[in-house]
């Protein structure tokens, strides 16, 4: 795969990879905030980070395996550095946000679902006992994200990790563009430097 093909996979990747730094920001800024903590908007902005991180996950494993989407797999996993314990590649992470509307039909039933903020992990366990389906629930103190499977198995995910790894692999395919890409681009910059002095970002 020559560096014009690259170059169309890593504006993508680069873009959500961003765009995962975005929303998990104003994910924190939310959950950390009492007074917003256990609104929608919480979950609209870690669903919109999950979507994120779940596309960088689909170009760098493919379900398929045509050949065009083998070679892509392997030319983007060098470039950027992705190893097989890679947190963008775990499928579980990806189906959950993907086929969310399967699960959505696991809980319309009379016993209820969980959709809150817990203040920790042992909290929230507690409260995960058998009858009660599992919506989306946050552990604060440790960033870990429960919800279920299709099949109505557990579903746990830390999300700092996630976070780190999408942002370095976003970051890394933005190198790859200034240094690599045989093309120019002519994008608003400082628009980026604006939204990452606000989010204090280096």
């Amino acid at each position: 795969m020559n560096n014009d093909q690259l170059t169309c996979y890593m504006q993508e990747i680069a873009m959500h990879g961003l765009g995962a730094e975005i929303q998990f920001e104003n994910f924190i800024q939310y959950v950390k905030n009492k007074e917003t903590r256990q609104t929608r908007l919480v979950w609209s902005y870690l669903s919109s980070f999950l979507s994120h991180t779940a596309m960088i996950s689909k170009f760098v494993s493919p379900t398929s395996h045509s050949d065009v989407k083998r070679r892509r797999k392997e030319a983007l996993r060098k470039v950027l550095e992705i190893n097989q314990a890679s947190e963008v590649l775990s499928r579980e992470a990806r189906n959950n946000i993907e086929h969310f509307d399967e699960r959505i039909d696991n809980w319309v039933e009379p016993e209820g679902y969980l959709e809150v903020v817990f203040p920790d992990k042992s909290t929230a366990l507690g409260f995960m006992r058998d009858g009660i389906r599992i919506k989306r629930v946050l552990a604060l103190n440790e960033l870990i994200f429960f919800s279920e499977n299709k099949d109505g198995s557990k579903f746990e995910l830390e999300l700092i990790p996630l976070f780190k790894e999408a942002k370095r692999i976003g970051d890394k395919a933005t190198e790859w563009l200034h240094n690599s890409s045989p093309h120019n681009f002519i994008f608003p910059s400082d628009n980026i430097v604006i939204i990452k002095q606000r989010m204090n970002i280096e």
